[in-house]
């Protein structure tokens, strides 16, 4: 088993191919990953080598410690920067108390819907496509997660021009078809409204079971909230 970091904007079959360069003697080896992560993360992937292969639900399994920054304000619709905006708010209705208290409410979290950009599939569909095709009245189906521990590790004030660089910087690494021109489109708009202005953002460390989606939590927040960044630092594989 290898534990890999995956870069901003990296899918995992692209680490993957990465790992066949940089480890020549894993060219011709089976490979594949254990918990996938977003083009827009980073941090630990494991990838199976071989035989490991036939063990994949074990190593699906292991708790996951991560750092997430968030951006308050504004949502999109994958819960993520890689995505449209869907909405936005004032940074009068920001709340540094309110979001704080909604984030102490966290660890009751049990289950979670699957998000619309995922590939869990819906009467053999995936759900991403059923978004694309507007089938939005189907349910989403829910899966049992645990959040085990979640701290704050900053409530900050960042200029929208850094924001903005860091938003499309990571984008502009993505290869393949994510909309990359509609989405920078829609965040230029956005960047334009609010030039020269002071953004919301909120960095919290938390460590969760396996299958949770950090992206998704967006969802739980008391207003329109995206993840900015993602790193995965650590999977319990131990």
């Amino acid at each position: 088993m290898e534990k890999i970091y995956k870069k901003v904007g990296e899918t995992p079959l692209e680490l993957i191919d990465r790992l066949r360069l940089e480890k020549p003697e894993l060219k011709d080896a089976t490979l594949s990953y254990a918990g996938r992560l977003d083009p827009m993360a980073e941090g630990e992937m494991l990838i199976m080598v071989g035989d490991e292969n036939n063990q994949r639900e074990k190593f699906l399994g292991f708790d996951k410690e991560y750092e997430a920054t968030f951006l308050l304000g504004v949502s999109t619709d994958t819960g993520d920067v890689l995505g449209i905006i869907t909405e936005e708010v004032g940074r009068d209705k920001i709340s540094r108390q309110e979001i704080l208290s909604r984030l102490s409410e966290f660890p009751n979290i049990k289950s979670q819907k699957y998000p619309w950009f995922s590939s869990k599939t819906v009467f053999g569909i995936k759900l991403f496509e059923h978004f694309k095709k507007g089938n939005m009245d189907i349910e989403r189906p829910s899966r049992d997660v645990e959040i085990k521990s979640i701290g704050i590790l900053g409530f900050e004030s960042t200029s929208s021009e850094e924001i903005k660089n860091y938003i499309f910087e990571s984008i502009n690494k993505v290869n393949g078809d994510f909309r990359q021109k509609e989405i920078l489109e829609r965040w230029s708009e956005f960047f334009t409204q609010n030039s020269n202005t002071q953004l919301q953002t909120l960095k919290i460390k938390i460590l969760v079971s396996s299958g949770t989606y950090i992206r998704a939590l967006t969802e739980n927040f008391p207003i329109p909230t995206v993840l900015l960044k993602l790193n995965r630092t650590k999977i319990f594989s131990e």
